[in-house]
């Protein structure tokens, strides 16, 4: 039976545990959280796991860590030298640190955890529903059989992708934050519908179906060029739409919009190495 400590639970953690254990119930999840009060919100959202906090419990992460197979860290990157220095030295040498935390690199990581195996994973929040998007960059030393096992696990919550750790931060401009994206185009089209005299609950139903639907057809056909040509018939309205998407220039603000992020990813890891290494 596989155990997992998940550490600092926050809204990832808590997304990407769901998706595990609605793949496999028999899954051990030991959930901590700083706070008793979210710890409480924890234990509504994850019924099958055992949740502690450190405001309860200053060994909290300690005790949830100790005997498992992997230990996810949720913490925040400032938190991560203290988190780790804590945890360490009471594991087992075999026991696989999984890195949640956005821009802190693997090689400061295994500093803070130098006999550990260490994985750096980037998720994004549909991993709650089985439908993310989870990177995965294991350090070299990680044995095979170890990183096999952690992909069957992150399956449950979604595509999981084999990526060097170079690419992480273009990952992370496309899948990890581009999430929020299609929530920012879902929420101009409403606000659009309004305009033409929809009422705001009529014109959001009416969006998320249709994003839901898009979504449905890409995944049977994942071309979308091919899928935006097939109902852009000349002259016709779908095309006087997306002309004004084009003209605006979608094109190079997605790709602005993925370099910044991609950029910012980077800043941090610098600035999180600055801070880890003193």
């Amino acid at each position: 039976m596989t155990t997992i400590a998940s550490i600092g639970t926050g809204n990832m953690g808590t997304a990407l545990i769901q998706g595990i254990l609605s793949a496999d119930e028999t899954i051990t999840v030991r959930a901590t959280t700083n706070s008793a009060a979210s710890a409480k919100r924890l234990r509504g959202d994850l019924p099958r796991a055992t949740v502690t906090s450190v405001e309860d419990d200053d060994e909290a992460n300690r005790k949830a860590a100790a005997g498992a197979d992997f230990v996810f860290l949720g913490v925040k990157p400032w938190m991560m030298a203290d988190t780790l220095r804590g945890l360490a030295p009471g594991l087992e040498a075999d026991t696989v640190f999984v890195s949640m935390a956005a821009g802190v690199a693997t090689a400061d990581l295994a500093t803070l955890a130098p006999e550990n195996p260490i994985v750096r994973i980037m998720p994004n929040t549909p991993s709650a529903i089985g439908h993310g998007v989870i990177a995965l960059a294991p350090d070299a030393e990680v044995p095979a059989d170890r990183v096999e096992t952690l992909k069957q696990l992150l399956s449950g919550a979604g595509l999981v992708v084999d990526l060097d750790e170079s690419q992480v931060p273009a990952m992370t401009g496309i899948s990890g934050s581009g999430v929020a994206y299609f929530f920012l185009l879902a929420e101009a089209m409403i606000a659009a519908g309004v305009k033409q005299g929809l009422s705001e609950d009529v014109a959001r139903q009416m969006v998320v179906a249709t994003a839901d639907g898009a979504g449905r057809l890409l995944s049977r056909k994942p071309d979308p060029a091919a899928q935006r040509q097939a109902v852009s018939s000349k002259g016709g309205t779908t095309l006087a739409g997306l002309s004004e998407f084009i003209d605006a220039g979608i094109f190079d603000i997605a790709e602005a919009a993925v370099q910044a992020a991609a950029d910012r990813s980077v800043e941090m890891e610098r600035e999180n190495s600055d801070v880890i290494n003193g």
